[in-house]
């Protein structure tokens, strides 16, 4: 197979092309060699008229004059050009040698021409002067006529030529020529342009084209358009080839062709406008044909090109590999400042480890630097999957390399299924794999298994490609009878390889594929809900392998799928999962009912309709229709007590309905802002916890929950953290059926009979009088006992150990009797 990328081999290839072009310029020469460009001028001189039949009408006397050159648009068409000595009859650029029987040059009067030869017999209206510069006039001798009455009258405009500046502000110059006849000449905006008697214009600056191709004459206009297909065909011959020597990709090299066919085409297609006078020669747009040309040579190139290459990359986020061998193990011993750990040791080299671990010896030294012995590779068993294939001995590798055959029983392997098998070394190894029997291990393309670890054991997964499809862009060493070599390096440590390799050969199956392609499994699970109102979901379908698949409500056939999906079927698209993707976005959802959807796949999309492969059962995906996620409610509310600087609260929050009744998963940010929200530490339920240690102060915390179908709900909740430190004071102590102690602050209250040291919790406890007040405490009354009170409030604030809230004596005081 022939790389794009090599150079030598485009440059073989390029030489036909160059002896085509070659051949091309010299015929682009032989045709430009009859291709010539006349510059306008006076028309040629006759020194005398032809005859006029005798008693003719001729207007003006006879005699020598100049004719002027006109071009006849048709062949029987003849033209009178007047001179004040003749008249005289032109046809093609060329005098008519027959008489003329009849004429009438008046002003605006008609024209009769008859011919002795029979050729003639038609009327024209002679009005060029009018047409031409009717609206312009002069002042001669102090009288104003108009320009084409002093151009048709021989004294008016004997005076015009004798005072040039008469017609100097019209841009005009009329000059006499010495056999009597004159030129008209204006010029506007640097162009000059000619006119006879009659006004007719019969010359212009400029150059008149002329092209000849293959003895075919092209002038004016269609010259133009000839000579810009030819200028076509020589730079898009050029652009191609150079495109192709210089390695440039079809897309850039058809882009510059289309625009130098539109760039040229569009400035040859403005001359050839201006020649046959449709724009005017001097006006903007012709001054301007050549930047015109260039603009929609850009403009054309920016629409065509796109710049889109198909191009494998390959890419593997791998860990950090230090280098090989240990020639810098002993770095880590001498750094005086920091003892070298086990990690520092092995970061410095493949082969470094510490000895001596946990004494005052432990160093970090080369393992075996004298082991020049690469691993040893065989084939493991076990990694070998699916079921049914087995490893053979190869006996047909030559040395030095050796290897095994992946077969399944007697057949080949087929084409899109998964492949798994391994390789065991003696010893932990660096292993890769490449398609190219000659790849030093560092050209290598691949690891085996995708992993640059130093193991024993490695296992490679990998798609089987088609024998019968292109897969330059997967397997550039793709061989045409479909069997497949893998060449197999491993490294050490040290860095010993086994540079002969071991190959693992597989071939895949060349018959036609007679089955369908398998639908793997879908981007959303079936049975999964989604979202409430969802006006379109986006599904990928993973399929085995490249194929085009549809989509439908219904059971239906292939063909009948009304909805088409967006394929990947180039064999660098295949994913992680050795399958390829199809992507659509699935409509028509109902909410809170079961929505089903078939998917039907067809393989081969390059191939004939009639190789193809379609699926005959439909693969059938349910997604659950959901209901809007509620949040029922939050937690805390109003004020929170603690005695402490920082008091523990708890975040709650319980959700309902949704996908799943309100199980979700919720999150809480104190700022609002997107990037703030953290999972609660309790979530992916109905309700949510989350605790937080808070020091006073008001707070507002925000809440987010999101369920399995995508529904999300939002809500907040505010609260107040004081903290009070103050322990309760007892404000009343009396007698009323009891002792009864009242706080100033609810409280619980305990006491002791003996002294205030004792444990608040070992005190005896006081009652509330009344359940729902409890700043007011009671006990039982016995005379002269000494209560010892504590009381702690709600946050726990108490007095010392050692201390009271206050101390009662019960007396009962007799009442004196008066005699």
């Amino acid at each position: 197979m022939i790389k794009r990328g090599n150079l030598s081999i485009r440059k073989i290839l390029a030489i036909p092309q160059l002896f085509i072009l070659i051949l091309s310029m010299f015929a682009v020469s032989f045709i430009f060699s009859q291709t010539n460009f006349v510059t306008a001028e006076d028309p040629p001189t006759y020194d005398s008229a032809p005859p006029v039949k005798p008693g003719a009408n001729t207007g003006v006397g006879s005699g020598s004059a100049l004719a002027k050159y006109t071009s006849v648009a048709t062949a029987n068409l003849a033209k009178v050009v007047s001179a004040p000595n003749g008249n005289f009859l032109i046809r093609e650029g060329k005098l008519i040698p027959g008489d003329v029987s009849a004429i009438n040059l008046n002003t605006g009067q008609q024209v009769t021409l008859t011919l002795d030869d029979g050729l003639i017999n038609s009327a024209k209206t002679a009005t060029p002067v009018q047409s031409a510069f009717g609206a312009k006039s002069v002042i001669i001798n102090g009288q104003q006529t108009s320009l084409a009455n002093a151009l048709s009258d021989n004294t008016l405009r004997s005076e015009l030529i004798k005072n040039p500046a008469l017609l100097n502000e019209h841009g005009l110059t009329l000059t006499e020529a010495s056999n009597g006849g004159y030129t008209l000449t204006q010029v506007n905006g640097g162009a000059t342009t000619t006119y006879n008697a009659l006004g007719e214009q019969i010359a212009s600056s400029g150059k008149l084209a002329e092209t000849n191709i293959l003895g075919v004459k092209f002038v004016g206009g269609w010259a133009h358009l000839v000579d810009g297909l030819i200028w076509v065909g020589l730079v898009v011959g050029a652009i191609q080839l150079i495109g192709s020597l210089a390695g440039l990709d079809d897309t850039t090299t058809n882009a510059l062709s289309l625009s130098a066919v539109g760039g040229i085409m569009s400035y040859k297609g403005i001359l050839a406008a201006a020649e046959e006078g449709f724009i005017a020669k001097d006006g903007l747009i012709a001054s301007n044909a050549g930047l015109i040309g260039i603009g929609v040579a850009v403009a054309i190139f920016v629409l065509t090109y796109k710049k889109e290459k198909k191009k494998l990359i390959t890419f593997q986020c791998l860990p950090f590999e230090p280098m090989i061998g240990g020639a810098k193990c002993e770095v880590c011993n001498k750094d005086p400042f920091r003892p070298c750990s086990e990690y520092r040791c092995k970061a410095l080299g493949q082969a470094c480890n510490i000895v001596n671990k946990g004494t005052i010896e432990e160093k970090c030294v080369w393992i075996n630097p004298k082991d020049v012995t690469s691993p040893t590779i065989s084939p493991r068993t076990e990694a070998l999957k699916p079921a049914g294939l087995s490893y053979v001995p190869d006996s047909t590798i030559r040395p030095p390399n050796r290897g095994v055959k992946i077969v399944k029983g007697t057949d080949c392997l087929q084409a899109f299924t998964p492949l798994e098998f391994g390789v065991t070394t003696n010893e932990p190894a660096q292993c890769k794999l490449d398609f190219n029997r000659n790849s030093t291990f560092n050209e290598m393309k691949y690891y085996f298994g995708e992993s640059n670890y130093f193991l024993n054991n490695h296992t490679q997964k990998m798609a089987l490609p088609s024998p019968d499809k292109t897969q330059a862009e997967l397997l550039p060493e793709l061989q045409n009878d479909g069997t497949f070599n893998l060449f197999v390096k491993c490294q050490d440590a040290n860095g010993n390889v086994n540079e002969d390799a071991f190959v693992f050969n597989f071939c895949v199956d060349e018959s036609p594929d007679t089955t369908p392609p398998i639908i793997k499994s879908t981007s959303i699970n079936s049975g999964s809900p989604v979202q409430f109102n969802a006006d379109k979901v986006p599904i990928e379908v993973y399929v085995n392998e490249p194929a085009q698949c549809k989509w439908s409500r219904e059971i239906k056939p292939f063909e009948d799928m009304e909805n088409s999906m967006n394929c990947n079927t180039g064999t660098f698209q295949i994913n992680s999962d050795l399958t390829y993707t199809c992507k659509s976005d699935l409509t028509g959802i109902k909410n809170r009912e079961q929505n089903k959807f078939y998917f039907r796949c067809k393989d081969q999309p390059e191939k004939p309709e009639n190789e193809r492969n379609v699926n005959t059962q439909s693969y059938e995906l349910i997604l659950r229709g959901s209901q809007s996620l509620n949040i029922i409610k939050t937690a805390p509310n109003g004020t929170i007590s603690g005695s402490t600087e920082v008091v523990t609260i708890s975040l709650d929050v319980e959700t309902d309905d949704g996908a799943n009744e309100g199980k979700s998963i919720c999150y809480f940010s104190n700022t609002n802002v997107d990037d703030s929200f953290i999972a609660m530490f309790e979530t992916n339920n109905f309700k949510h916890k989350q605790s937080l240690d808070l020091p006073s102060g008001d707070y507002e915390y925000f809440f987010k929950c999101i369920d399995a179908g995508g529904n999300t709900a939002e809500n907040s909740t505010k609260f107040k953290i004081d903290v009070d430190k103050r322990i309760p004071a007892v404000t009343r102590a009396y007698k009323e059926e009891g002792l009864k102690i009242v706080t100033d602050e609810d409280a619980q209250c305990t006491y002791s009979l003996k002294d205030c040291n004792f444990v608040f919790n070992e005190g005896l406890q006081m009652i509330y009088s009344n359940p729902n007040i409890k700043n007011v405490h009671f006990a039982e009354w016995k005379t002269n006992n000494v209560y010892h009170v504590k009381c702690r409030d709600l946050q726990g604030n108490e007095p010392s150990p050692n201390e009271c809230s206050i101390v009662v004596r019960a007396t009962e005081i007799e009442k004196s009797s008066k005699k």
